[in-house]
C-alpha cells in the first residue's frame, strides 16, 4: 500500500501545522485546558479488523484485493466524523474488498458480477467525501469499495471547442497540468482539489472558490460516460438543446447512485494573463 496519504487524516503524513502559542493560550482561556486523546495505531485497527466476507479465490479471480489495509484505507471520508472513527479505532464497518478497474469495462464487468452476488458497491474517488458519500455503514450484504483513481489521464483533446475528455479517476493537479500544456485551465477549484477527481466532482456537484466566475462544477461538466447497473449510458456534449430533459443534470450531484462515471468531459477555459489571490 501507498502511505503518500494519512490513513486517519487529511493530507501528506510528513506535512504538519502545529497551533501557535498564542492560538493554544486562548483556547485555553476560552475552553479550559484540554488533553490530547490517544490515537489508535493503524497495526492496532488492522488487529481488529473483521474477515471479509468474501471468500480469497473468489476476490482474486474478480481482481479485488483483500488486503487489511486497503480496507481500511477505503473505510471513510474526510468528515470529522470520519476522523474521529479512525483515529478512535472504532469502525462499524469496513469494505469488504476494494476493487480496482482499469477500464470502463472492469467497471461494466465488476457490476454484472455485483448484480449476480448481491454485492454492494460504492463509488471511490479521491476518498474527500465529507458527506458520508464513501463511508461503509454495516450491511448484511458485502460491500466492495471501487477505487476509481486508475481510470485517469487526458483521453481526447478537441482544440476548436477546447472540449477535454478525462478519465475519471483524475485528479485536480493532473487535470490541470494535461490542460496547461494547451494554454487552458479548468479553474475548478474546491478545498479537495490536490486530493479529489475530476469525476468526483461530478457526482457531487463541486463547487470551487472561483465558483462566482468558472468555478462551479454544473458550469464545465459537458458530458461523458456513465457505467451503470442498467447499461452503459453516453452523455454526449452537445452546447444547447430544448429537445427534453438534460440527461447531464441527472448525473450532477447523484453521489453515485446511478453508476460509475468512467469518463467525464469538461469545457476548458485560457489560462488568465494573470491570476491574483486576494
Amino acid at each position: 500500500m501507498s502511505t503518500e496519504r494519512r490513513w486517519n487524516g487529511w493530507g501528506e503524513p510528513d506535512v504538519t501545522s502545529d497551533v501557535s502559542p498564542s492560538s493554544a493560550a486562548l483556547l485555553q482561556q476560552l475552553i479550559g485546558p484540554g488533553t490530547s486523546p490517544r490515537d489508535a495505531t493503524l497495526p492496532e485497527v488492522l488487529a481488529g479488523l473483521p474477515a471479509s466476507r468474501l471468500a480469497a479465490g473468489t476476490a482474486a479471480s474478480d481482481r479485488l484485493t483483500l488486503d487489511p489495509e486497503a480496507r481500511v484505507r477505503h473505510a471513510r471520508g474526510q468528515s470529522l466524523p470520519d476522523w474521529i472513527a479512525l483515529r478512535s479505532g472504532r469502525l462499524p464497518a469496513v469494505p469488504d474488498a476494494v476493487a480496482r478497474p482499469q477500464t470502463s469495462a472492469d467497471v461494466r464487468s465488476l457490476l454484472t458480477v455485483a448484480t449476480e452476488r448481491s454485492w454492494r458497491l460504492i463509488p471511490f474517488g479521491g476518498g474527500t467525501s465529507v458527506v458520508g458519500g464513501v463511508s461503509v455503514r454495516p450491511s448484511d450484504r458485502p460491500v466492495v469499495s471501487v477505487d476509481m483513481t486508475a481510470l485517469s489521464g487526458l483521453r481526447a483533446f478537441d482544440a476548436r471547442s477546447s472540449l477535454a475528455t478525462f478519465g475519471a479517476g483524475t485528479l485536480g493537479p493532473a487535470v490541470e497540468a494535461a490542460l496547461a500544456e494547451h494554454g487552458l485551465e479548468l479553474g475548478h477549484a474546491p478545498q479537495s482539489f490536490e486530493f479529489s477527481t475530476v469525476g468526483g466532482w461530478v457526482a457531487t456537484r463541486s463547487s470551487g472558490q472561483a465558483s462566482m466566475g468558472v468555478g462551479r462544477i454544473e458550469a464545465l461538466f459537458a458530458g461523458g460516460h456513465l457505467e451503470s447497473p442498467a447499461g452503459p449510458l453516453d452523455l454526449p456534449p452537445f452546447p444547447a438543446s430544448a429537445a427534453g430533459p438534460d440527461l447531464r443534470e441527472l448525473v450532477l450531484g447523484s453521489e453515485g447512485r446511478l453508476g460509475f462515471l468512467t469518463e467525464v468531459i469538461v469545457r476548458a477555459t485560457p489560462q488568465p494573463a494573470r491570476d491574483v489571490i486576494r
